[in-house]
């Protein structure tokens, strides 16, 4: 099959799932296009075998004052779809590739298929200066996939889908997100109890909450250190915070990196302390390393992590109750090593590409003729 997909390709779960998922094909001997802005950060230094990607180029006019983007992609996505014989695209996040696809399918009569991913419905997609677009071009997508059953809800309450959305999950590579020991000290004395926190820092993901958590922490278990991996607009707000709270030996931001895998294996514990989620792929990435996380109650969370068992849910906006459980965990190196192999297992039975990426191809197929 060739398969074209669109995402935003920097960083971000939407875009990371998109490319693994392209790659997955790839390396089933499916043909796949990738159109988008700039190359997939997941794979920078070279296409891999049966993976091309095409570079949406945006005329700068005196005119523009926001120069038409969603036009630009649309035009790539029909020449690529012309010069390579498309049997379908698919599009990750809604806004605005839903709208891009509609007009190359309008063109070329390739099908779409549009995967939700979370703000292009909550906060994005509903907001009224995009709402009519967005809905209409997701309704009149060919089919229509989200990341969790909550996204579902979302999609026909906020948005008025009238289509039926399929549910396909989430899904890690459990080969690198593994369980290992760590090969070196990234924080502490190699004794410490290290949280990690994995995130684009927007506001939505509350890192302001961990670090007045880890304050509450600091001052009761001295051997803690938090970890905070990414980069986004909040991340200068936080570096004050960690300054005037005084934590500058507790609290690490390691910026963007493209080795997570690596820093989840020198951490003990994983906490998303969000104001909302669909389906975080971090959690899974941090549970396929086999370490407990700490997980606020929102979205599609409760669906993946079912408390006690294979992880540990708390109430979102409430940093004394994230410090609390980290302080639980950090006291009990049972409860941690067995609330991890839960987690490794819950990944391995649900959430892995061998369980996912056929649900997608039963999709595409359900919506071309080969």
């Amino acid at each position: 099959m060739k398969i074209g997909v669109t995402c935003y390709p920097t960083v971000g779960g939407s875009g990371i799932l998109a490319t693994r998922l392209g790659v997955e094909f790839a390396k089933r001997g499916h043909e796949v296009h990738f159109v988008t802005y700039e190359r997939p950060v997941a794979i920078q230094g070279g296409d891999p075998e049966n993976v091309h990607v095409h570079l949406v180029s945006v005329l700068e006019y005196p005119l523009f004052k926001y120069p038409p983007y969603t036009i630009a992609l649309a035009s790539e996505m029909y020449r690529v779809s012309e010069q390579h014989d498309l049997d379908v695209f698919h599009v990750h996040y809604s806004i605005p590739h839903s709208t891009a696809a509609h007009l190359a399918r309008e063109m070329t009569g390739v099908p779409y298929v549009v995967t939700l991913h979370g703000s292009d419905v909550t906060i994005l997609g509903s907001d009224s200066s995009y709402l009519p677009v967005n809905s209409h071009t997701i309704d009149e997508a060919n089919a229509i996939t989200t990341v969790s059953r909550f996204m579902v809800d979302e999609a026909y309450s906020r948005l008025g889908i009238n289509k039926e959305i399929r549910v396909i999950p989430n899904f890690v590579d459990t080969d690198i997100f593994a369980p290992n020991s760590c090969k070196e000290n990234y924080l502490g004395n190699g004794e410490d109890v290290v949280i990690s926190h994995i995130s684009n820092f927007r506001p939505v993901k509350r890192v302001h909450d961990l670090v007045y958590a880890m304050k509450m922490v600091s001052r009761k278990d001295p051997g803690t250190k938090l970890m905070l991996i990414g980069d986004g607009p909040e991340r200068i707000s936080v570096e004050r915070l960690v300054k005037r709270l005084d934590l500058e030996e507790y609290v690490t931001l390691t910026g963007f990196r493209s080795d997570v895998a690596n820093l989840l294996k020198c951490s003990d514990v994983v906490v998303l302390c969000s104001e909302t989620e669909s389906a975080p792929l971090t959690l899974l990435e941090g549970m396929s390393s086999g370490l407990p996380v700490v997980a606020t109650r929102v979205g599609g969370i409760p669906e993946i992590i079912k408390d006690g068992v294979n992880g540990l849910l708390v109430q979102s906006k409430n940093p004394e109750a994230i410090a609390e459980k980290i302080l639980e965990l950090n006291s009990d190196p049972e409860m941690r090593r067995s609330l991890g192999e839960a987690a490794r297992e819950t990944v391995l039975e649900k959430y892995t590409a061998e369980k996912i990426v056929g649900q997608y191809l039963e999709t595409y197929e359900s919506v071309t003729i080969i």
